[in-house]
């Protein structure tokens, strides 16, 4: 997960988005190649492609400092359809950001979910969104290319891997938080008129 910040916002206290959250044998499969090349990234956050965020927030990391956002996702939550999670193929986004991730398919449903969730949370960091599955973000530079070619050589760059998603998460982390950690469930329903 990349987190940039516009030219024009200073951080905040905190940090919240909304996330696709694989689960099952595939997810731990992922994890376990994010744990063998970059620990600290996969002890951070399990796998996940941010569909919102990364949104900086103000005041302490307290889920109750979220209860206006949880409250604006609950009412849209019914305009959110389940869709599937396209994963597939090692990219990075070398030179200049030292990221290894999976590349992930911009499907309608993930992006109608993003719209969704951007017309409710404000507009986030990403002007030009490239969904992606990290594996890892801090390596060096020679750590990272040369893990890239292994990576590209092996099962997970021809691979596709096609996962239903029905619901999403909103995440948040604290400055000093180990770890980010779930706060609110949002069920994929696709049931509002």
């Amino acid at each position: 997960m990349l987190y940039f910040l516009p030219m024009d916002k200073t951080p905040g206290d905190y940090r919240i988005f909304v996330g696709a959250f694989p689960t099952g044998d595939l997810a731990e499969r992922i994890q376990a190649v994010r744990l063998r090349h970059d620990a600290k990234t996969a002890r951070i956050a399990a796998p996940h492609v941010t569909v919102a965020g990364t949104y900086w927030r103000s005041g302490p990391a307290t889920p109750d400092n979220e209860r206006d956002t949880i409250a604006r996702l609950q009412v849209v939550q019914g305009r959110l359809q389940p869709f599937e999670l396209v994963l597939g193929g090692v990219e990075s986004f070398l030179p200049h950001v030292l990221v290894i991730y999976l590349r992930v398919e911009p499907t309608t449903g993930l992006l109608a979910a993003r719209r969704v969730l951007l017309d409710t949370l404000g507009p986030d960091k990403d002007r030009h969104y490239t969904p992606h599955l990290t594996l890892t973000m801090r390596l060096d530079k020679q750590r990272t290319q040369t893990l890239l070619n292994e990576l590209r050589h092996s099962d997970w760059h021809p691979g596709r891997w096609s996962v239903p998603m029905d619901h999403l998460w909103l995440m948040q982390r604290g400055p000093h938080d180990p770890a980010w950690r779930y706060i609110y469930r949002i069920d994929l329903t696709g049931q509002a008129q």
